[in-house]
């Protein structure tokens, strides 16, 4: 639970600069589809993630003032900068392959552990049915189809950067689940 606990308080101190980042990626929209695409999905990180996670936090016993005042782990700190230098000077393909893992690995963690899931206790429960739920998948398949799309049009040195962008943020969604089991905080 000590565990659970630090991955969920890490996640909502990580939406707020995710949904600034997703913000960005709707100023580079070229067309209003686009643009309404990412209003939309920014609009979720705030709402519905923050009202998920202040319900969880209420669960553990955390007030809104104490989950505000969470301060962010190393990991979540080096996500967070490398998701926002990529929203400031890449391109839209770029801030695409950057938010990509949070959303796919998220849905395919949570479908994974569906399939097991445990039935106490009751938050575990819920945060898995969260992230296998249709209504997580709809924007990770729209994400996903957007970077199909925008990987298509894309010249070959900015598909080198959408990949390499790609595969950091991968890197640090393992490191961010792998900082919640290790319990990591700053040593200075």
């Amino acid at each position: 639970m000590n565990r659970f606990t630090y991955f969920i308080l890490q996640d909502y101190v990580y939406l707020l600069d995710f949904a600034q980042v997703l913000c960005q990626g709707g100023a580079k929209s070229p067309d209003l589809v686009t643009l309404e695409l990412f209003c939309r999905h920014a609009l979720g990180a705030v709402e519905v993630e923050r009202s998920f996670h202040a319900s969880f936090g209420k669960t553990l016993g955390l007030s809104g003032k104490q989950l505000d005042a969470v301060p962010k782990g190393p990991i979540t700190q080096a996500y967070i900068g490398h998701l926002q230098s990529v929203a400031r000077s890449g391109t839209l393909g770029e801030i695409v392959a950057a938010v990509l893992p949070c959303y796919w690995i998220y849905g395919e963690v949570g479908k994974r552990l569906y399939r097991n899931r445990p039935s106490k206790p009751k938050i575990y429960r819920q945060w898995i049915e969260t992230y296998a739920s249709e209504a997580f998948w709809q924007p990770v398949r729209e994400q996903i189809h957007l970077m199909d799309k925008l990987g298509a049009a894309a010249s070959s040195s900015e598909k080198k950067l959408m990949n390499a962008h790609f595969l950091l943020s991968s890197r640090y969604e393992f490191m961010f689940w792998e900082q919640a089991y290790r319990l990591e905080s700053w040593q200075v």
